[in-house]
């Protein structure tokens, strides 16, 4: 995939989102790179991105190449420059399957900031690329992460369960 597209696509879903009200030269800034970008990749968008399991979950080294494309993408749309997001045919159906889910689950949610993105994707990696895949997804996070409210792992996993995309054991 051409590094132009790849930043444009996950600019696109950043804005369309309400992610971009985060300062982009802050760590908030990369998770949030981080998750949209594997999030795309689950929906179907072929990113060329490896993903592996870190301490906040879901990360492609090879996605931290892009950071500063991704901030100058989306400060250029904040001067007005709409043209810079401008895609490739087959990346506009699975960007906008992203934004969809991802404004159904703030919906959901009744927010969608960084914590709940990075809760969202590192419960969709447990229960979908992690072999063997845990027993008890929520439990499996809230060891990992320890400092997370079960309440809410627990709210963000019914979702994906009622989304179909994991499953009880």
């Amino acid at each position: 995939m051409h590094n132009k597209q790849l930043a444009r696509v996950i600019a696109k879903v950043i804005i369309a989102t309400g992610l971009d009200n985060v300062n982009m030269e802050s760590f908030d800034f990369r998770v949030i790179t981080q998750k949209v970008g594997y999030i795309l990749q689950k929906i179907g968008c072929n990113l060329d991105l490896k993903f592996g399991w870190y301490t906040l979950g879901p990360y492609a080294r090879n996605l931290q190449n892009y950071y500063n494309t991704i901030a100058n993408i989306l400060n250029s749309v904040k001067r007005g420059n709409i043209i810079d997001l401008e895609i490739d045919e087959e990346f506009k159906a699975c960007s906008e399957k992203a934004i969809e889910f991802l404004n159904e689950f703030k919906q959901y949610m009744e927010e969608l900031n960084v914590r709940s993105l990075e809760i969202l994707a590192s419960l969709l990696m447990l229960c979908t690329d992690i072999y063997p895949r845990p027993e008890d997804s929520v439990e499996e996070l809230i060891k990992r992460k320890g400092s997370v409210p079960k309440d809410f792992v627990e709210k963000v996993w019914v979702f994906l369960v009622n989304k179909n995309i994991c499953t009880l054991r």
